[in-house]
């Protein structure tokens, strides 16, 4: 599948892909795929025990990412006339080469009007913390340590957790805010079974671009122009 463009949408897909391919083995040694959704599956032919749903909360400013409002620049990699490429480069603290959940390179992007200017530019990104609810469902007690030990250790550490997307080929910072134990009894199976849900929140890094890409280019240089004051030829001897 290819990797999805788009904010949220980009997120979505790299999450998903985080927690899909868990395999956990029941007591009678049978292995069984913990499918995920993005809701609670309704028809009894989609919901089969152990699976994970994933959930957005909320999206917050985070404000302590911030900077000051100031643009930022990519160069193309091809000089004006005259000028050695060498003098151009963007390798200092304003400079960007990607483009949130869109690419990995910003230079392959059309700015405004301005395909074949040197550089691009644009207001620095404005950073957000996505809150995710990630819910493990199963029957089993084991199943439920299991698929427990396995995202605590494997998928959603308390400490160094990440989140690829793909799509700008970026690594995202995911933290492990909470998790609390939600075990319930199944209303369809008149209240005779228990549901063993455990219920984890999560907190991911990501940018929204703050304007449209804008192209900037060299101003040719004008001739000099001279003038004369006319007093000057006007001196009193």
């Amino acid at each position: 599948m290819p990797d999805r463009a788009g904010f949220l949408l980009a997120e979505d897909q790299a999450l998903k892909a985080k927690f899909s391919g868990i395999q956990l083995v029941d007591d009678r040694d049978t292995t069984r795929d913990v499918q995920v959704f993005f809701r609670y599956p309704e028809g009894e032919t989609e919901k089969k025990y152990p699976f994970i749903t994933l959930e957005m909360l909320d999206i917050n400013h985070a404000r302590a990412r911030q900077h000051s409002e100031q643009n930022i620049y990519n160069f193309r990699g091809t000089a004006p006339t005259g000028q050695p490429d060498d003098h151009y480069a963007t390798d200092d603290a304003k400079s960007f080469t990607y483009w949130p959940d869109t690419t990995t390179d910003v230079s392959t992007l059309v700015a405004n009007g301005a395909a074949s200017l040197p550089f691009v530019s644009a207001l620095e990104h404005v950073p957000v913390d996505l809150l995710y609810q990630v819910t493990t469902f199963t029957r089993s007690a084991l199943h439920d340590r299991a698929l427990q030990s396995h995202i605590l250790t494997k998928v959603a550490p308390f400490r160094r957790g990440y989140l690829a997307v793909g799509i700008d080929d970026s690594q995202r910072h995911m933290d492990l805010v909470d998790w609390r134990s939600a075990d319930m009894v199944d209303e369809e199976a008149g209240f005779k079974k228990r549901i063993f849900r455990k219920v984890y929140t999560l907190s991911i890094t990501a940018e929204i671009p703050a304007s449209n890409l804008a192209g900037i280019g060299q101003v040719t240089a004008q001739a000099e122009i001279a003038v004369k004051d006319k007093i000057t030829a006007d001196v009193l001897s």
